[in-house]
C-alpha cells in the first residue's frame, strides 16, 4: 500500500470516478481506493466514500463532518483527532482502526465492525451504534452521552473512567467487560447481558438493569443510588461484591 501523500486535484478526481461508480450501479467510472494512503488534515466534508476501500489509510485531524462512508473498508485506519461528527459508517469495516481522540457526536456507526478499535477518549454524545460490534475496543475515558448502543456486541470492551450519562445499552452484550471507574447516569440497561464485567469503584445513580444478566458481575467499592435492578439476574458471588447503596 502506498503511504505517499495524496495532493487535493489527485483527490478530487477519485472521488469524481467514485460518483460516477456508485451512480451508474459500478458500470461507469472507479471505485476509490484510497488504501494505505495520507489523508491526515485533509477536508473531506460531505464527501461520498461509500464502499470505497480505505484499508490503512490515515485520515489523522482530517475533517469528515457529515462524509458517506457507509459500507467503506476502514480496517486498521487511522482517523486519531479527526472530526467525524455526523458522519455515516453504516456496515462500516473499522476493525483495528484507531479513532483516539476524535469527535463522534451525531455519527452513525449502526451495523459498523469496530472490534478491537482503539477509541480511548473520544466523544459519542447522540452517536449511534445500534447492532454494532465493538467487541474487545478500548473506550476508556471515552464521553457517552445520548449514546445509542442497544443490542450492541460490547464482549470485553474496556470502557474504564468514562462518563456515561443518558446512553441507550439495551439488549447490549457487555460480557467480560471493563467498566470500573466509570460514571453511569441516567443510563438504561434494560436486558443487557454483563456477565463477569468489571463495574468497581464505579458511581451509578438513577439508572435501570431491569433484567439484566449480572452474573458474575464484580461492583467492589461502587457508589450506587436510585438503581433499579428489578427481575436481574446476580449470582451469590456478586452479591458478596455488591455496590455501596
Amino acid at each position: 500500500m502506498c503511504r505517499c501523500k495524496i495532493d487535493k486535484d489527485e483527490l478530487a478526481t477519485i472521488l469524481e470516478e467514485h460518483r460516477k461508480w456508485l451512480e451508474s450501479g459500478r458500470e461507469l467510472g472507479t471505485k476509490a481506493d484510497l488504501s494505505g494512503r495520507d489523508l491526515s488534515r485533509h477536508n473531506l466534508q460531505q464527501a461520498n466514500l461509500e464502499r470505497a476501500n480505505m484499508e490503512g489509510v490515515n485520515l489523522n485531524r482530517a475533517n469528515l463532518r457529515t462524509a458517506n462512508l457507509k459500507g467503506a473498508n476502514l480496517n486498521t485506519a487511522t482517523m486519531a483527532e479527526a472530526d467525524l461528527q455526523w458522519a455515516i459508517f453504516q456496515l462500516a469495516d473499522l476493525r483495528e482502526a484507531c479513532l483516539e481522540g476524535a469527535g463522534l457526536q451525531y455519527a452513525n456507526f449502526s451495523k459498523s465492525d469496530l472490534s478491537r478499535a482503539r477509541m480511548e477518549n473520544v466523544y459519542l454524545h447522540n452517536a449511534y451504534f445500534q447492532k454494532a460490534t465493538l467487541e474487545s475496543a478500548d473506550l476508556r475515558g471515552a464521553s457517552l452521552r445520548f449514546t445509542e448502543m442497544t443490542f450492541a456486541n460490547l464482549r470485553g470492551v474496556t470502557l474504564s473512567g468514562a462518563v456515561i450519562a443518558a446512553t441507550k445499552m439495551i439488549g447490549a452484550d457487555l460480557s467480560d467487560s471493563d467498566l470500573s471507574n466509570t460514571e453511569i447516569t441516567m443510563s438504561d440497561f434494560k436486558n443487557a447481558t454483563l456477565r463477569n464485567a468489571r463495574l468497581n469503584h464505579a458511581y451509578l445513580l438513577k439508572t435501570s438493569f431491569q433484567k439484566a444478566d449480572l452474573k458474575g458481575i464484580d461492583f467492589s467499592g461502587s457508589k450506587v443510588e436510585s438503581v433499579d435492578f428489578d427481575d436481574a439476574r446476580l449470582s451469590s458471588e456478586s452479591w458478596k461484591t455488591k455496590p455501596v447503596l
